[in-house]
């Protein structure tokens, strides 16, 4: 027996087929995951959780990055809450399905949310705002592209020097889409009565 014979003609036919499904199959499962990341940034759903959590919804509603007077596209969900990257993206939302699973089993509901988790959420998202320096705020806003002449004197000279000073956005605007939640030790954090 040779160890070199003729290849078998229905083996060879395998190759082709099996790459073409290959190819179909990863397509599809790359389709299925586009789609995936694409329905979980949309406000819809976000809104299928936190619409039931007291204001969440109504707050960034009536805030400037969902309608305001320079008639500017509103700002949705993931442009403030999902990073850009693609791995920071995988992370945060792999991280999220806790929240979603304790939401469908109800440790999560609106009687709970504001007291027991509100604080928690918002701190976690301040505390990353605060890490990457505002970056998905400076998405949209640039410091260097602000008309200082249209804003007041201080607004101004503040922008001018958050750089300087190692600021970001969440240091002063804190609270800009959501009212910062009530806390026990920290009373000062309920917004103003309008």
């Amino acid at each position: 027996m040779s160890l070199w014979r003729k290849p078998n003609r229905k083996w060879m036919l395998g190759i082709p087929i099996g790459g073409l499904l290959a190819f179909i199959l990863g397509g599809a499962a790359l389709s299925v995951f586009h789609f995936g990341m694409d329905y979980t940034n949309r406000n819809e759903f976000c809104y299928s959780c936190h619409i039931g959590m007291d204001t969440i919804v109504e707050e960034y509603q009536a805030s400037p990055h969902f309608k305001n007077a320079q008639g500017v596209i509103a700002a949705t969900c993931s442009d403030c809450h999902v990073p850009r990257e693609f791995f920071a993206k995988i992370a945060l939302k792999i991280g999220a399905t806790a929240d979603i699973y304790h939401k469908l089993t109800g440790d999560i509901t609106l009687e709970n949310f504001e007291a027991e988790h509100r604080p928690r959420l918002a701190a976690e998202v301040t505390q990353q705002f605060i890490e990457n320096k505002s970056k998905q705020c400076r998405y949209c806003h640039s410091v260097d592209k602000m008309d200082f002449e249209a804003q007041g004197r201080t607004v101004a000279r503040r922008h001018q020097m958050m750089e300087s000073r190692e600021q970001s956005c969440i240091d002063c605007h804190a609270g800009i889409a959501h009212h910062l939640p009530i806390s026990l030790d920290s009373p000062e954090t309920v917004p103003p009565e309008e």
